[in-house]
């Protein structure tokens, strides 16, 4: 399907993204298998790009939609360099299609929570609030839900959406992932001293649940 460049792609038209990929760093896309290698970067043959078509490459720049692709259990995820022709849709998910394609260094899964809450926070600004006590809902598939004011809470419903609640005494709850944060409130103002995130599943973290971080760094369920 794709061709090995000569040369690395120009960095000037990169589009930084995320990819997930098989475990021996394989994609199946249209059943045929094509092997790629970290470090490497490849091109189309000149095909037309086309979102979700043969001839493309492919990758999301909110990290937890490549979820929807390629499930944590059986896959892993690199950062990726798209450049040449690109192709969004800005009424679905975040997915790119280009016609070349760099792979940089492979993404742990908590670096991969730490850059989905980045972009929740940098990349969705219609859905952060920050004022005291404000809260944030969303409930559309990969939808995300962000909140940074004192006594905030966040809550998102759809699949492949996180929550985050960075706000003094904040909390959230997701179907996929939270994010929440801790002061020391002994002192004014508040100063942080632990942020944590989990996916559902994982300590102790169940779905439709809000929790929030003791000072501890703990998850705590508020009923």
């Amino acid at each position: 399907m794709a061709k090995k460049l000569a040369a690395a792609v120009g960095a000037a038209q990169l589009v930084n993204a995320y990819k997930g990929f098989n475990r021996d760093l394989t994609c199946t896309p249209s059943g045929v298998k094509f092997q790629y290698e970290a470090g490497k970067s490849y091109n189309n043959g000149g095909k037309k790009v086309t979102r979700c078509g043969e001839g493309a490459f492919h990758g999301v720049a909110m990290p937890l939609d490549a979820f929807s692709y390629y499930g944590p259990a059986t896959s892993v995820y690199h950062g990726v360099g798209l450049g040449g022709d690109i192709v969004r849709k800005d009424d679905e998910d975040t997915k790119i299609a280009s016609a070349e394609i760099t792979i940089n260094a492979e993404v742990k899964l908590p670096e991969f929570i730490r850059a989905a809450v980045k972009w929740v926070i940098g990349e969705a600004k219609e859905r952060v609030t920050t004022g005291y006590r404000a809260h944030a809902a969303s409930t559309g598939d990969y939808a995300h839900a962000a909140s940074t004011g004192n006594g905030a809470h966040a809550a998102s419903t759809g699949n492949g959406a996180l929550a985050v609640s960075l706000g003094v005494g904040g909390t959230a709850k997701s179907n996929t992932g939270i994010v929440v944060a801790a002061y020391d409130e002994s002192v004014w103002p508040p100063r942080l001293i632990a942020v944590r995130s989990s996916l559902v599943g994982e300590n102790g973290i169940e779905a439709g649940k809000a929790y929030r971080l003791t000072q501890a760094g703990e998850f705590e369920e508020v009923k």
